[in-house]
């Protein structure tokens, strides 16, 4: 469900509260929803960094990441909304909010210039485009109702996302590794 069809019925009812304590902790919907996103996208990003922080080579954080990001997509589609919220309909205030998030997971692919020696010539707005990309990719498999099949794209992400570090060939090699730390059928991610 977006914002636009959020009310505050609704989400007193989902959260289990009280008008009473929904009015006492915020000012409005928007307010409401402003400190769910932030919640849930705190508790995502402390997810992901600890996934990353096993792996000693950056390019398996990467993997290891996006891997991540899609099972917990495909876990909890509705959970997993905040990854790909409207923000205009929500306002400026928020709209900044969800873009310095997005700015926060871009900063984590920033390590990949250090495994070129065309780092530094890569466009400054890389990291922002590889990640608006996976958005992209999730927020077309959650309107579909296809999230269930996001796992599976995992390669061909991890590919993509790795192949401006790496080039084409090592891209493609890190990709089809199995996901390290994965058991069963996501291990093949």
């Amino acid at each position: 469900m977006g914002y636009g069809a959020a009310s505050v019925e609704g989400i007193i009812r989902r959260a289990g509260s009280s008008r009473a304590s929904f009015d006492a902790q915020f000012a409005g919907k928007r307010e409401a929803v402003e400190a769910a996103y932030q919640c849930r996208f705190e508790r995502y990003l402390g997810r992901l960094l600890r996934a990353c922080r096993a792996q000693s080579e950056w390019p398996l954080k990467v993997k290891v990441g996006i891997g991540v990001t899609l099972d917990m997509v495909a876990d909890s589609p509705v959970d997993a909304q905040f990854l790909v919220v409207e923000t205009m309909a929500v306002g400026d205030d928020f709209l900044q909010r969800v873009l310095d998030s997005r700015d926060r997971l871009g900063r984590l692919l920033i390590g990949g210039r250090n495994e070129t020696p065309h780092g530094a010539e890569l466009p400054g707005i890389t990291e922002a485009v590889l990640i608006a990309g996976i958005a992209g990719v999730i927020a077309a498999q959650l309107r579909a109702g296809e999230t269930m099949h996001l796992p599976a794209v995992a390669p061909q992400l991890v590919e993509l996302t790795l192949t401006p570090y790496l080039g084409s060939e090592r891209a493609v090699a890190v990709a089809r590794r199995p996901r390290p730390g994965a058991e069963g059928p996501k291990a093949a991610q």
